[in-house]
């Protein structure tokens, strides 16, 4: 059982650690880059053996006295609706927080399993979020007032046979309806340290991280422009050879949205479509709906695409999943691997395992999320 007075101390030294970082990472300039355009930043050997050894060794000694939490998500567990359902073939986390019983979660518990161990990675993360925030010039991320949920990390188990279905980490709030308003944060770059044994194979193993990279590099930087977030590319053409990425501004006059994009110069913003009514159906649709229905300019209209299509009776029926902009990338989980990447614009997903146990400390960093809209969609 968790005690009140352990989850305090050690919450206070979880929240120090993340507003007092020391000993900076020098992460590589090329890192600040790859995840500005999109794709996913992989750093191998970033923690010792030793490190992933300790954790590793407290997370599996967590998960056997039953301080994981099994959440369903990962394919094993929506697969076998019809069958005797086994926790242990399914996703576990270890959470610094459980959002929906508004309590400290066991990570932050001072008297379970290794909990020094614990604050050392967590002091290792927030000195990650220090140097990421200066070096991709998102200061949001360095800067959020103290709360529970600010910056998720936790431990993750993935048993034999689990993996997680293609998604992305982050939506705008307007693609979310009243629960995008509901948090006064949000995710914006994702973070796993892999803690598997140092003869994991891909091959024999399986349980890679598929990400699904635009095969065009971005023109501009990737995620959000003043709390507005991407939602969509505008694709290359033999006439424009850039992907653009596509910004959705919820704020305009009568609480109306509009589209637009970067231009050259990243100096100022070119609208796609006039100001429209937030009308969900059309988030709910695919490309073709705001393709036909929102952008007039017939040479930008057929470039329109989602970051991920809305999940709709519509989009299944009608949209091929096969992206021919997209490149499939494999990461596989080596113990002491670090992969980053923006929370907003990378599908992703988790390949199944085999036969053993999946092992990551994983989590967000979030920045504040933008004022409410006056009227936002209510679904």
């Amino acid at each position: 059982m968790l005690n009140s007075t352990s989850i305090l101390s050690l919450s206070v030294l979880l929240i120090a650690a993340l507003n007092n970082p020391s000993d900076a990472l020098n992460i590589p300039h090329s890192v600040l880059e790859t995840i500005d355009r999109g794709d996913i930043a992989v750093l191998p050997n970033f923690v010792s053996p030793s490190e992933v050894s300790r954790w590793r060794t407290d997370a599996i000694n967590l998960h056997r006295d039953g301080e994981f939490i099994v959440d369903a998500l990962a394919g094993y567990g929506k697969k076998k609706k019809d069958a005797k359902f086994d926790p242990a073939k399914d996703r576990a986390v270890l959470p610094a927080y459980i959002p929906s019983q508004k309590k400290a979660g066991p990570f932050v518990s001072a008297s379970l399993g290794d909990a020094s161990g614990r604050q050392a990675l967590t002091q290792t993360i927030a000195n990650l979020r220090h140097e990421l925030a200066v070096g991709l010039q998102r200061p949001g991320v360095d800067a959020l007032p103290d709360g529970p949920n600010n910056h998720e990390i936790s431990f993750t188990r993935f048993g034999p046979g689990a993996n997680l279905a293609r998604h992305v980490d982050e939506h705008h709030e307007e693609l979310k309806g009243r629960a995008g308003w509901a948090k006064p944060t949000r995710r914006s770059l994702s973070w796993l340290i892999y803690l598997n044994e140092d003869d994991w194979s891909a091959d024999t193993d399986g349980g890679c991280l598929r990400t699904y990279e635009r095969t065009t590099p971005s023109s501009n930087k990737v995620g959000s422009r003043n709390g507005d977030l991407q939602i969509a590319w505008l694709v290359p053409t033999p006439d424009d050879r850039k992907e653009r990425p596509v910004f959705l501004d919820g704020r305009r006059n009568d609480g109306k949205c509009a589209l637009y994009i970067d231009s050259d110069d990243g100096e100022r913003r070119i609208y796609l479509t006039r100001d429209f009514d937030k009308d969900p159906y059309l988030f709910l649709s695919g490309d073709m709906f705001v393709q036909n229905l929102l952008i007039a300019d017939k040479s930008l209209k057929r470039r329109f695409h989602y970051i991920e299509q809305p999940q709709s009776a519509a989009s299944e029926f009608l949209l091929s999943k096969q992206d021919p902009g997209e490149t499939v990338n494999d990461v596989p989980p080596i113990g002491g691997t670090l992969v980053l990447f923006d929370s907003v614009t990378l599908p992703h997903e988790v390949l199944p395992t085999t036969q053993r146990e999946r092992w990551a400390a994983s989590g967000w960093f979030h920045e504040a999320q933008q004022r409410p809209s006056n009227n936002p969609i209510i679904l």
